[in-house]
């Protein structure tokens, strides 16, 4: 099943500013959490940018995205420790798949909770994959209001890691993107399982 990102899929990696967000992305996890040794689960893992950048520090990683094309080209990475799935995280897809039968130290998810279309419901079904004192840990456009089409508020990601129960939050704006539509802030937002 195809869907709307697969047309992106070949050009990602040659985009300088996925690199350059996947870079920033993880010099602000390392701030946060030492890495090594993890078993990591990379929500919404695109080509593999930030899984290439974890890949040599964690112990495994399972790297999930609707697209099949991105799945492809991560793929193509040969990245041993790397485990790819296409699809989409659904309770279903948790109860069946061997690989989201363990729980995780470490989850994150880089420019995909802001493009869901249920970010609360899916939180919930995350945080259900970490394990006790795991790491929860997103980057997304920041949005000003709740009723934006793009990004996410700081009021409503503390809103759904509070709901999930998940505590130490830490939501700030480490830093900012340049594009052709001007700079976009990028949220951060950190909890830890209970």
């Amino acid at each position: 099943m195809s869907n709307e990102w697969d047309e992106y899929a070949e050009g990602w990696d040659v985009d300088p500013s996925v690199k350059e967000y996947a870079a920033k992305a993880f010099a602000e996890l390392s701030n946060v959490i030492s890495i090594e040794g993890l078993s990591v689960f990379d929500f919404g893992c695109g080509t593999g940018a930030l899984t290439q950048l974890l890949s040599p520090g964690v112990k495994d990683i399972v790297a999930l995205d609707g697209s099949a094309e991105m799945i492809k080209f991560l793929a193509k990475k040969k990245l041993s420790n790397v485990s790819a799935i296409s699809g989409f995280l659904t309770q279903d897809l948790i109860d069946s798949h061997p690989d989201l039968a363990k729980k995780f130290d470490l989850i994150v998810a880089s420019s995909v909770c802001g493009f869901l279309p249920d970010y609360e419901g899916a939180l919930g079904l995350l945080t259900s994959l970490l394990k006790p004192g795991g790491v929860f840990m997103q980057w997304d456009w920041l949005s000003n209001d709740d009723s934006s089409e793009i990004g996410l508020s700081e009021n409503r990601v503390l809103r759904a890691f509070k709901a999930n129960k998940l505590g130490d939050i830490q939501v700030t704006n480490p830093f900012a993107m340049n594009s052709s539509k001007g700079t976009m802030a990028v949220l951060m937002a950190v909890g830890k399982n209970a």
